[in-house]
């Protein structure tokens, strides 16, 4: 496909009961190149952050503007629904699309050059490249934008023509070449050499990625101190590297009693880290406890399960496919556990969990995003065996670890809640705004 480059104008903004918000005295105008899953809605990870950040800021009188790649295996139906309702709800006081694409020979040329040279890459397709960096330009003259905001990856490329009159950060989120190391890692504890093989690749155009874009921009932000730490060391300059943690909804408990020897794991379950962590808890950990309690339920919630997870339901395993109300599910569980043995970033149904009144056994690497106090508070294991006794002994007596779960609700509200998290992203966006204004 030829590469065109085209803005288009979503139109006047909407605004809720025809009044919206107006955009208060030293609010800032943030354009945020996004890529949103419109089919997941809430339920995505990428878009509770995207979506919640967007509400607070434009609750705190600034202006979000966002700024989505239109492509061809997209529903545009769902996208244009998405989008719309983003705008309705006051959210997002307008949006753009723009279409991108590669040409196939210099594509595949300048995916081999990323791995060298980024740059070098980036100059063999700019002719592809130079309607969207000059659609950047023009909205961010034409609407006085102060900083931008990248969470596409794939539209990094328009970065510095962004910044030339406006900030610019990166929302890394997770960091993907952490999340690569991981996943070679696990390839070689499975003793899959052709998996780990395949994974070196993406391991350095991450590392590539990270690096040069990081160098880049005025700010780069993870969503994990972890992932900062990643960060850190490819790019070389955790000065501009911040930790952006998410928000969780407030905690409060749920109706209802506790379902007895119920415990739960949730996710999108065609996400690997996901339905890895799942297969793992199923075959490692799953067979010890039902030795000691056969009537303990192990129930797997998410959407989109794989094949190899549903060929495991039975025998005291559920796996229930979309859940509707995913809070209730978990708030009358016994336990939530999170065993999580590859990925990274910020786990939110950690954070879920505990906000609807349900303790959590995990993993080191499910609840490393925590500071101290918090990981202090939680059963951590990270062995089958142990795992299976410390849930053993929380449901043996779960009201020893009432004032545990206590404490962390507290930790979540004080610490976790979006309209905090967004007052350090607007305090962000000002430092970039104004590195670019001096």
């Amino acid at each position: 496909m030829a590469a065109a480059g085209r803005v288009a104008d979503a139109g006047a903004v909407a605004r809720p009961g025809g009044g919206g918000r107006e955009r208060a005295r030293g609010g800032l105008r943030i354009l945020w190149a996004a890529w949103p899953d419109y089919r997941s809605g809430g339920a995505h990870g990428g878009n509770l952050r995207l979506f919640n950040y967007a509400r607070e800021l434009a609750a705190a009188g600034h202006e979000v503007y966002l700024l989505v790649r239109k492509r061809e295996a997209e529903d545009g139906a769902e996208r244009t629904k998405c989008l719309e309702g983003l705008k309705a709800e006051g959210s997002v006081a307008d949006y753009f699309e723009v279409e991108y694409g590669r040409p196939r020979l210099r594509g595949m040329l300048s995916s081999l050059l990323f791995l060298v040279n980024p740059a070098l890459a980036n100059l063999l397709l700019r002719s592809s490249q130079a309607p969207v960096k000059r659609a950047f330009g023009e909205i961010v003259a034409g609407r006085r934008i102060d900083v931008c905001v990248f969470t596409a990856r794939d539209l990094l490329f328009a970065l510095p023509e962004a910044g030339k009159g406006a900030g610019a950060v990166v929302d890394w989120v997770d960091s993907f070449f952490l999340y690569r190391l991981r996943e070679l890692r696990l390839h070689f504890q499975e003793r899959r050499p052709a998996r780990a093989l395949g994974s070196l690749r993406p391991l350095a155009e991450a590392f590539a990625e990270e690096r040069y874009y990081g160098r880049r921009a005025d700010f780069n932000l993870a969503v994990s101190p972890v992932d900062k730490k990643y960060l850190d060391g490819v790019n070389g300059r955790p000065g501009r590297n911040r930790v952006l943690l998410n928000g969780v909804e407030a905690p409060g408990r749920e109706r209802g009693a506790k379902v007895r020897g119920r415990i739960i794991f949730s996710g999108i379950m065609s996400f690997p880290p996901n339905y890895k962590s799942a297969l793992w808890f199923i075959d490692e950990v799953f067979p010890l406890l039902r030795r000691a309690r056969p009537d303990i339920k192990l129930v797997i919630a998410g959407a989109d399960p794989v094949e190899e997870l549903r060929a495991r339901a039975g025998g005291g395993v559920e796996v229930t496919g979309y859940v509707e109300d995913m809070r209730r599910e978990i708030a009358r569980s016994e336990l939530y556990v999170a065993p999580l043995v590859c990925g990274g970033g910020f786990k939110n149904k950690v954070v879920e969990a505990i906000s609807a009144g349900t303790y959590v056994a995990a993993t080191g690497m499910a609840v490393e995003f925590l500071g101290p106090e918090a990981r202090r508070r939680l059963l951590v294991a990270d062995s089958p065996r142990e795992m299976a006794d410390a849930i053993l002994s929380y449901l043996e007596d779960p009201r020893r670890y009432a004032g545990d779960l206590e404490a962390l609700m507290r930790i979540v509200a004080e610490e976790l809640s979006w309209p905090g998290a967004a007052e350090r992203l607007a305090g962000i966006c000002r430092e970039a705004a104004a590195r670019a204004g001096g």
